[in-house]
């Protein structure tokens, strides 16, 4: 590979856990004050109309909460440094030197707007995340345009020492540049259980929790208003 520099904003997971977390009380409080302000307020509204104005204005909370959060974050970017086959790879106070002989596994996913990538070696994983959407508000699309620039650079190095994964459980694998998982050549390639489903087998999954935290939402719901 050719000596190379790439830098563009984002987070790391680390980061992004963080942010996510910090709307959990905000998305409660949202929900829950809805749901039993809307109770005492209109006691005749249908409950799933309740739910589903909650659930459109807890999102839109989360959402505007979020960009908030993403501006107060200091010291997004990444720097990537290529030079001689050797990766140099910064963000805020982490370092991270390797040469691409070391990298195990390279899994670069994500959706429109939103990439998840990935740099697994043996003593470091690295997780980039770089988004211009409403539930990740903390880079730009030139950002999101670096990062695949610099996935398309690594790609021939990939091709040719990289076994790639098969994906059964996504729909659509072409929906970003270069979407997919990459595991060196040698490495046996695992697969988990969600890895094993077929996309509609992954639905009902998600739907199935969805479902059961529902319940358990309704549930609570309907205890306050018998008990008021």
């Amino acid at each position: 590979m050719k000596d190379r520099v790439f830098s563009f904003q984002g987070l790391n997971f680390k980061t992004e856990l963080r942010l996510a977390l910090l709307l959990i009380i905000p998305g409660l409080c949202t929900m829950l004050g809805i749901l039993f302000g809307g109770d005492l307020l209109f006691p005749n509204i249908h409950f799933l109309k309740s739910v589903a104005f909650a659930s459109i204005m807890t999102i839109g909370v989360c959402m505007i909460t979020l960009r908030q959060l993403s501006r107060l974050v200091k010291e997004k970017t990444w720097i990537i440094n290529i030079k001689d086959n050797q990766f140099h790879i910064t963000f805020r106070n982490l370092d991270y030197q390797f040469h691409a002989s070391e990298i195990k596994m390279i899994k670069n996913l994500g959706n429109i707007g939103l990439r998840y990538l990935t740099i697994k070696t043996a003593d470091n994983i690295i997780k980039i995340r770089v988004g211009d959407t409403g539930l990740a508000p903390f880079s730009s699309q030139k950002d999101i345009d670096e990062l695949d620039a610099f996935v398309q650079y690594i790609k021939p190095y990939i091709n040719k020492n990289f076994n790639k994964k098969e994906l059964r459980n996504i729909i659509n694998t072409t929906i970003i540049p270069n979407f997919g998982v990459y595991v060196v050549k040698g490495e046996k390639i695992k697969y988990s259980i969600i890895n094993k489903m077929k996309p509609w087998q992954v639905i009902i999954f998600i739907l199935g929790i969805a479902g059961g935290v529902m319940i358990l939402l309704m549930t609570c719901f309907i205890y306050y208003i018998d008990h008021k």
